[in-house]
């Protein structure tokens, strides 16, 4: 165990206990310019890799971790070949009416833009016609409109990390969304060797450097062990067990860095055990409105929360609790497994 007695910049002493992975080296108080390591960095030294057990999480005081910026973009795909033509999840139903999905859609969009976010959208045709041969027409990719499942926005929001579905059916939605983020300015990792299934499984503590890991139905644990080198960050993984809650954004919503929306069936209680440790106020969504509304699955900007309609409870919950809530009809999308934040893809600016 190494321990680290420092003094900030206005004198006060405090001390950082590095335990946690003692094949690294000791970690340095300068970088090789000769500059002092900062608080924040030498913080993120200490808490990295996979955070798992209870009493570790109590420790961590999310503010002690570095800043990260918001991601203030807003990534839609157009829903122009949106349509249920296959079941992959157990919510997959009824008939689609198509006209009546692109206007909810177009509501959702109308909603960002009046909140002065900056909305960038994929048009599946238009990057199907700058795509080489041997990627499936977009016709053939009935579910592409849910965007949150193609990548994962680095912490800076500079870049993404490709997804690697975990349905034959979506395999190729990726390909299309590498193009159009390239287009734009942003910069493109791989997918993990594992199966991931982007921000649909895994979501940013609002502020903080520190990721949230769904695994269990869609998405593999493998994943964010290569993550967490990777994108060298502290990763709090969450096992899901309930098909009906195929990915972390049906179930948790982080809604600040001390408050979280939650479904708490969806998790084995040692997963839950991890939320409860970090967050100072969980508000539970009822199961039936997380299922049939998809109550959780919602989109967080300061004090407003866009959510999908028919979730009273979870609405006046969230009201309690500080929120202003703006409801929007996804229907039709839900016939699909899917709604507000499954149709949303939070991103930064691009460098």
């Amino acid at each position: 165990m190494v321990c680290l007695r420092l003094t900030d910049g206005c004198g006060h002493r405090f001390g950082l206990l590095f335990s946690r992975r003692p094949a690294l080296p000791a970690v340095p108080t300068r970088f090789e310019s000769g500059k002092p390591c900062s608080p924040s960095w030498l913080c993120m030294q200490e808490w990295r890799g996979l955070l798992e057990k209870r009493e570790t999480l109590r420790s961590l005081s999310v503010t002690d971790l570095p800043v990260r910026a918001p991601h203030a973009t807003v990534g839609l795909v157009k829903p122009t070949f949106f349509d249920r033509t296959y079941a992959i999840n157990p919510h997959m139903c009824g008939e689609v009416d198509r006209r009546l999905a692109r206007e909810q859609w177009a509501q959702l969009r109308a909603v960002y833009e009046r909140q002065g976010v900056d909305v960038r959208v994929l048009d599946p045709a238009a990057v199907w016609n700058g795509l080489d041969g041997g990627v499936p027409p977009p016709e053939a990719q009935p579910d592409m409109v849910f965007v949150a499942n193609h990548a994962l926005p680095t912490a800076d929001g500079e870049g993404v990390v490709l997804s690697r579905m975990a349905t034959a059916e979506r395999a190729s939605e990726p390909v299309y969304f590498e193009s159009w983020a390239r287009t734009e300015g942003y910069g493109v990792q791989p997918a993990p060797t594992a199966r991931f299934e982007g921000a649909g499984d895994a979501t940013w503590h609002p502020g903080r450097r520190l990721l949230w890991g769904g695994y269990g139905v869609r998405s593999e644990r493998a994943a964010y062990d290569e993550l967490t080198d990777r994108l060298d960050l502290p990763v709090v993984p969450l096992e899901l067990t309930d098909e009906r809650y195929f990915h972390l954004d049906t179930c948790l919503s982080p809604l600040s860095e001390t408050e979280v929306l939650v479904q708490p069936e969806a998790f084995t209680p040692a997963s839950l055990d991890r939320i409860e440790a970090v967050f100072e106020q969980v508000i539970e969504a009822p199961a039936d409105e997380a299922l049939d509304s998809f109550a959780v699955n919602c989109e967080v900007f300061d004090d407003l929360v866009v959510a999908g309609a028919g979730a009273p409870e979870t609405r006046r919950r969230l009201e309690a609790a500080g929120y202003e809530v703006v409801a929007v009809e996804t229907g039709e999308f839900l016939k699909a497994g899917g709604s507000v934040r499954c149709l949303t893809l939070r991103l930064g600016t691009p460098a």
